[in-house]
């Protein structure tokens, strides 16, 4: 192998070669050189053996980057390493990967966040929906950098390129990005969370409530439906204000009839918690109906679930179809299945409940979450303070 001395003049005139790469080979350090490949980037290399005489071969640096004074001198660390019986390449491995562990790419800490801290808390759908969130709009931005690596000002500027077309679901991706960097920073990765003081879009709450006349032409247009099946989901939802997904995975064993109980499992629930649930007597009424007639029916007929699908396992797994075609039956416009729930908590204050009350049917943790409904309580509240108030002018007028 023949050897040159390098020098700056030497390296910057080697010729870029046919194959793949060519190799020259310092006569001052044994062991260092250049190696230039077919695109013409040139690079410093140290070579030597280790135990059991395996060649290994290092990179040192770029030549455009690396001063070669510089790396002659690492290359002579890496070969007298070598020499005492060490592995530089190997060490280097080892070294990277306990770096990049204790630093990782953020879409590689973020999939593990997923997989490992969200699937604990949330249900498949909040872990589907944040999933579309990182794929669709944080790891387009923010994937490829390490974790200590990312700033607010970066968050901050995905945050107003989502606002554009999505100003909701921009909100979002902060708010899933600070529970990835809280995550981060409990296992000691990073020291801060440059997801906090982001300031987000202004959301203006959507709030549907069905009249009364409307829910009159809604349980109408559920008696006329063929999918009776469907029918009766809706129905379950309209007199318990239930989720839709804790409906649909309603199974006999939650149940106990005769008591008229629900038992939510936290599986289930949007807390992770078990709900105990009153069922009102039309409710029993409604599921011991249902049973009666899968026990009656074919054996195939006979189910765990309340409210089977299709196949002999598993359980309906949506209604939207239905609930867009009986909505258009009873010519009722611009209702979601949620504004259901909605409509079962205004009737309770409407009936005078208060709002701990609702909030416990509900299912609610936070006193903050039923207080949306406050405001609907003015009416009977007014209505409360205008008897109160004629019972005392009538009192005031037999005194006078």
């Amino acid at each position: 192998m023949a050897r040159i001395k390098l020098t700056k003049t030497v390296v910057e005139n080697l010729p870029t070669p046919e194959q793949a790469q060519a190799f020259t080979w310092d006569s001052v350090l044994k062991g260092f050189g250049v190696r230039v490949s077919r695109a013409g980037v040139k690079t410093y290399v140290a070579q030597f053996k280790v135990r059991g005489g395996k060649e290994r071969r290092m990179a040192v640096g770029r030549c455009d980057r690396v001063a070669l004074d510089t790396a002659r001198r690492e290359a002579s660390k890496l070969i007298s390493a070598a020499d005492l019986g060490g592995d530089p390449a190997t060490e280097r491995r080892e070294a990277k990967n306990v770096s990049e562990d204790q630093n990782p790419l953020f879409k590689d800490f973020a999939t593990r966040w997923l997989e490992d801290v969200a699937a604990r808390k949330n249900r498949n759908s909040t872990l589907k929906h944040r999933r579309l969130l990182l794929d669709n709009h944080v790891l387009p931005q923010l994937g490829n950098k390490r974790l200590t690596e990312i700033t607010q000002r970066q968050i901050e500027d995905m945050h107003h390129k989502v606002s554009k077309k999505f100003p909701v679901a921009a909100n979002r991706t902060v708010s899933l990005c600070s529970a990835i960097f809280t995550t981060a920073i409990r296992w000691g990765l990073v020291s801060e969370n440059p997801a906090l003081g982001i300031e987000r879009n202004v959301e203006h709450g959507r709030e549907r409530y069905l009249t009364l006349d409307e829910i009159k032409m809604l349980q109408t247009a559920l008696d006329e439906s063929p999918s009776q099946n469907s029918a009766d989901v809706v129905r379950v939802l309209m007199l318990t204000g239930a989720r839709v997904g804790e409906v649909l995975c309603m199974r006999w064993d939650h149940l106990d009839l005769k008591a008229g109980v629900w038992v939510k499992p936290a599986a289930t629930t949007k807390q992770n918690k078990i709900h105990r649930v009153p069922l009102s007597p039309p409710v029993v009424d409604l599921l011991k109906a249902r049973f009666k007639k899968q026990q009656s029916g074919k054996k195939r007929d006979k189910s765990e679930w309340v409210f089977p699908g299709k196949s002999q396992q598993g359980h309906m797994t949506t209604i939207r179809t239905f609930w867009a075609a009986v909505c258009k039956r009873a010519k009722i416009k611009e209702v979601r299945i949620h504004d259901l729930r909605h409509t079962f908590a205004s009737l309770l204050v409407s009936s005078g409940e208060s709002l701990p009350v609702i909030g416990a049917l509900l299912g609610h943790t936070q006193a903050k979450t039923t207080s949306r409904y406050a405001h609907l309580l003015d009416d009977p509240l007014r209505q409360a303070s205008e008897r109160l108030a004629i019972i005392a002018v009538g009192s005031l007028k037999k005194d006078q």
